[in-house]
């Protein structure tokens, strides 16, 4: 609808589940989202109104002139979705360097340059200027930005690494594969999955801990697809611990940490952050 086009910070989606719950009227009277706009009508959204922002700052990692990173803990989305969401952690950001809302193109992602799963704890970097969160999606989107992340899988008792090479599986050394199965829609809601006619995506995979039932892996993410860590290592036969979607052992939370992140092909000069592992990884491996 006409107004998830013309407000900052509020996108169609939202507007038009407003809309449907009876918040919209037109020159007074309510209004379906399917109306019609003409000219000199008079258009109100009733939005309801946004949850109190959390108090507390994120645990911060670095600031530059132009990113401030932060960790996203596990269970805590990194920008609210909805208007009257609970606050997520572009609000905790917002609350010490209040101009990243500014920064990006909708005012309640403030300023994100990138998202990690619900689930997944780790570094997430905040634009503070709107030239850096420009350059941060363009070197996202060109496949240029550094993305290590650690996980911790079940692996069946007669796992042997490194996996034999196929069409979409190759050697990089002697410990390291490099994953190249293309990914698509998958079968049921959320759901990503390997599939020939999928985008390409690429994830190098090294063991970190020696075998067992148990075993931390070392990601690093060439491409960036919607839950790629997720797949890629479910279709390797090691789901993530914790990771039930994809057939992973259930646990308190997600086993999947993004540990660093290198933005230096975005902005010339950045280092690259790390968000140290959290303890409960190691004590996932018994």
């Amino acid at each position: 609808m006409v107004l998830g086009r013309r407000l900052a910070g509020l996108s169609r989606r939202v507007a038009r589940e407003l809309a449907l719950a009876g918040r919209l009227t037109v020159d007074g009277r309510r209004a379906p989202p399917s109306h019609r706009v003409r000219a000199g009508e008079r258009l109100e959204l009733a939005a309801p109104a946004a949850p109190a922002i959390a108090v507390e700052g994120p645990e911060l990692l670095a600031a530059t002139d132009a990113f401030v990173y932060v960790v996203k803990p596990a269970g805590l989305h990194t920008h609210r979705l909805r208007p009257d969401d609970p606050p997520a952690l572009a609000d905790r950001v917002a609350v010490d360097f209040p101009e990243c809302v500014a920064a990006g193109l909708d005012a309640r992602e403030g300023g994100a340059v990138h998202r990690l799963d619900r689930g997944t704890s780790g570094v997430v970097a905040f634009a503070r200027t709107r030239a850096a969160f420009v350059a941060a999606r363009e070197a996202f989107a060109a496949a240029r930005v550094g993305k290590c992340y650690m996980a911790v899988t079940t692996c069946p008792f007669d796992h042997v690494w490194p996996p034999p090479p196929d069409l979409w599986l190759a050697p990089v050394s002697a410990t390291t594969v490099e994953v190249r199965a293309p990914l698509g829609p998958g079968f049921g809601r959320d759901r990503m999955a390997v599939r020939r006619t999928g985008q390409p995506a690429h994830t190098r995979v090294e063991p970190h801990s020696p075998p067992g039932p148990r075993r931390l892996w070392s990601l690093e993410l060439l491409t960036g697809r919607r839950h790629q860590a997720r797949v890629h290592l479910a279709w390797l036969g090691l789901p993530i611990l914790g990771d039930e979607l994809y057939g992973g052992e259930p646990a308190d939370r997600l086993y999947l940490h993004a540990l660093r992140l290198d933005l230096s092909a975005a902005i010339a000069g950045e280092l690259p952050i790390t968000a140290p592992l959290p303890p409960a990884f190691a004590a996932a491996l018994g």
